[in-house]
This record gives structure tokens, sequence and C-alpha cells, in this order.
């Protein structure tokens, strides 16, 4: 097992009271703030892929989130590499690389040029999507089982909707054989919360006009030379301990669908540390790099809240949030500060803290025995930031 020298980083708190959080615990009483002694450690590991090189171009960007999944024990890691058409199984005790199951891309079984979505479901199956939205079930070596077939124009009609925003966050409920989505238009500001039933066979929309707030925070370059472009706010969808979180970087407000009742919920926290969401006005449309570069620097000023993580070993949700600091100079490099939260297995808010000696937020990654495992490239191997939080 090859292993970098591990990186500790300690927040220490100047704050003191008259009994520790550790004494209030042995005697049966938590704290109000359960964050508020937290210290925090940092350990880099690498894993061992023997003669295999990893495709890692994609790990900054949507393959930490798209083609990575974890088993059900939490014993191995599957990472798919898009480019190559070939699933990797890595072994997350001895951190070696097991074994490479090769698909193809074309034939009876092939899974096509564009893979977008590579994911292991609890029944070792994989739910593979494609840029275009088509979606089926692979074995782990390669054969087709079967296609999904979403019956999208009954689903979006009676909205503006166009068929391929049926796709958009789509997740798999293999349990319950439902898919999730949160389909939405940018012309007509319409966002939605999809529960497909069999497969997508039929299905729901719900409103969830509170995170509709995100096209207030849309900034579009128009008739620039290299065709323009956009910035927007970001919005997640997860299962996670057998809820679904649909959540976003404008606020710190969720909703949660619960599948067993088919209800959504609405739910704020009361953070202290940290604005409840955004309160920037932006311009939806420039016309110029300047005028472009403006309105960025005001909306990375603001708050960012992140998608939560769930840590089985604790029962707890845990979410991290960064908020941008001023440029000193338009030639300045960007700062930030990071903060973390965590709530109970009932998403009530237990604690909060300020993450000080923090260079990089832990975006995307897994629980695993109570500790963060966040991914990370170190000179082109995969590798793991893994935070101990002791509190």
């Amino acid at each position: 097992m090859k292993k970098l020298l591990p990186v500790l980083l300690f927040a220490i708190l100047a704050a003191c009271s008259e009994k520790s959080d550790t004494d209030k615990l042995d005697e049966g009483i938590e704290p109000a703030n359960i964050l508020e002694e937290m210290t925090f450690s940092i350990d880099t590991v690498l894993v061992d892929s023997g003669e295999e090189l990893f495709d890692l171009k994609d790990l900054p960007t949507f393959g930490k989130r798209n083609y990575f999944s974890l088993s059900e024990n939490e014993d191995s890691l599957y990472f798919f590499d898009r480019h190559r058409l070939i699933l990797h199984e890595i072994n997350l005790t001895s951190l070696k690389l097991t074994r490479n199951h090769p698909f193809e891309q074309e034939g009876p079984d092939g899974v096509g040029r564009f893979v977008y979505t590579f994911k292991r479901l609890p029944t070792n199956q994989f739910y593979v999507r494609d840029l275009f939205g088509t979606s089926w079930f692979f074995s782990k070596d390669g054969r087709k089982l079967a296609k999904l077939e979403l019956n999208v124009a009954e689903l979006i009609k009676g909205t503006s909707l166009d068929e391929y925003s049926i796709f958009f966050e789509q997740i798999l409920d293999a349990k319950r054989k439902k898919l999730y989505s949160l389909p939405r238009s940018f012309k007509s500001k319409e966002l939605y919360f999809a529960v497909m039933d069999s497969m997508g066979a039929s299905g729901r929309f719900f409103t969830i006009p509170e995170l509709e707030k995100t096209f207030n925070f849309l900034v579009q370059l128009k008739g620039s030379a290299d065709g323009g472009g956009g910035k927007g706010e970001m919005i997640f969808l997860q299962q996670l301990n057998d809820l679904v979180l649909i959540s976003s970087t404008v606020g710190n407000s969720i909703y949660v669908y619960d599948p067993d009742l088919d209800s959504l919920f609405f739910k704020e926290f009361p953070h202290e540390l940290t604005p409840l969401g955004k309160d920037v006005e932006l311009k939806e449309e420039v016309f110029s790099e300047k005028e472009f570069q403006a309105e960025l620097d005001k909306l990375h000023t603001q708050i960012d809240y992140w998608d939560f993580y769930w840590d089985e070993k604790t029962q707890r949700y845990y979410r991290f949030a960064s908020k941008g600091l001023p440029l000193a100079n338009i030639d300045s490099s960007k700062e930030f500060e990071y903060f973390l939260f965590v709530y109970d297995e009932n998403l009530t808010l237990k604690g909060e803290k300020k993450l000080e000696g923090l260079s990089e937020l832990p975006l995307s990654g897994f629980y695993k025995d109570g500790k963060l495992w966040s991914f990370v490239n170190v000179e082109d191997e995969l590798g793991f930031a893994v935070f101990t939080f002791d509190f």
C-alpha cells in the first residue's frame, strides 16, 4: 500500500466553559452545540493500482459524483472510467485495485460513447445513464440486463418543460422501483421534484417554490466573441438514510421527501454562524467579460451551502458551507471561510463550527467507519483525504 505522510490539521478553540463537552457527554448531557470543542485531522492515503494507470481527468468536476460507488458493506469502491470503459474495483481495507471489469461501447451489451452516470445498486447491478437520458441496468461483468423506458411525454404534460428536463439530477430508488429527478426550465423558470413510479412509467411532480429562487442568481454573458456563457446555482438531489433530500447552494433550506409516506416537507435550519442564504441582486444578462466577472465577484462573496453526507456509524448528517472573502485587488487569489454543520437522524441541527486551517472543502466522497473519505488526485494517482472529526 502506498501512503503519504499524514497531514494533520487541528482547529483549536479559545472559548471555555465550566465543564467540557466530554464531561457533559459523560454525564449524559448533550451540549447545545456539539461541535463547539471539535478538532479534526486529515490523513492522505493513496490507492495501490499496481500496473494500472487510473484516468482521473474527470475527478475534479462531475466525476466524483457520477462514477464512484460504495459497496453495501463499505469494503469496496467501484470507479468507472468513462473514457476507456473500464470498471475498477478497489478494496478499501487494503487500498488496492483488485480487479478491472471491461465494458463494450457497441453491440448488444454496449454502453455507448457518452456514459454520464454509472452507479452501483443494492442489487449488485449497476445503473447506467448516457448523456441523452437513456438508462440501462448492467451486471458487473458488462452484460446489459434491461433498459428503462420512461413515459416522458406523459410525465411532463401540463408544463412548459422540454422532454430532456426529466433527466436532470435523476437518481434511482431500486428498493421501491422509483426514479426521482428535478425537471426545470430556465426559460419559463419552472422547477419541480419528480417522483416516477414503476421505473418511469407514471408519476407526478411536486412544486418546490423555495428553491425557485435559484433562478435569481443566474448571470448570462451575451454576445461575446467565444459565444457567451453563464453561471448559476447548483441544486442537489440525494437519497440518504432512506430519505430524499433536495438542497442547493443558494441557502440552507431544503426539501425532504419521505418515500414511505409519499410526502414532501420543507425544512429550514437555525444556523447562527453563517447567513441563511444569498441576498445579493445580480444582473440577469451582461454583454462584456468585465461585467460578467463583476457579477461573479458579487456571487462569490455570498454563502454557498453544499450537499449532505450521511454517517451510518454516528447516525448523523453532515454538511459544509463556504463563503468567499472580498478580493484585496483584482490580481488577488480568492480566499474562503469554511463551515461544518451536523444534524441528527431527524435532521435537527446539533452543531456548527467554522473550520480554521482548511484550504479546500471535501465536496465529494463518503463516510466509512465514522470517518469522511474525500477523493483527491495526488500526482495523477487516486487518493483520499480521510477526515477524522473528534467532538
